[in-house]
């Protein structure tokens, strides 16, 4: 299998992963960022671009599922661009709309991703960055 056909198998169920948010599922997310990730968002309406390490990043995600839980939310991926960069890393970009329907919030963002194969033959993310903007 190639590495395009590997990781957009993961990226989709990336995707997949952030809709268990609704049913208070994390666990699953956080194994596929490295202990070695390093990631940061921006957000104009909070002007501040958001550090974070694989620790922080998967107690966000844990904090995510707990907020989300029960709630009717939508994450769309679109737009998917692989490009490998060796036999075990490739960097990944796509397109993530979020829509929490309860309040009617659009999130588009746009992010950047590199996957690497360790040494357990599992891809995990080890960076990432994200540009989000919203709509109401």
């Amino acid at each position: 299998m190639s590495i395009e056909q590997e990781l957009s198998t993961k990226v989709y169920k990336m995707m997949d992963l952030h809709q268990k948010f609704s049913e208070g599922q994390y666990e699953e997310m956080n194994r596929l960022y490295s202990d070695d990730f390093q990631g940061w968002m921006y957000m104009p309406w909070v002007d501040e671009l958001e550090h974070c390490n694989a620790e922080s990043i998967r107690e966000g995600n844990k904090h995510a599922a707990e907020y989300y839980k029960g709630k009717d939310i939508q994450f769309i991926f679109s737009g998917l661009k692989i490009v490998p960069q060796s036999e075990n890393q490739a960097a990944v970009s796509y397109e993530v709309i979020h829509q929490n329907k309860e309040n009617a919030v659009l999130v588009r963002g746009l992010t950047l991703e590199v996957w690497r194969k360790e040494a357990d033959g599992n891809w995990r993310i080890i960076r990432w960055y994200e540009e989000k903007g919203r709509q109401a």
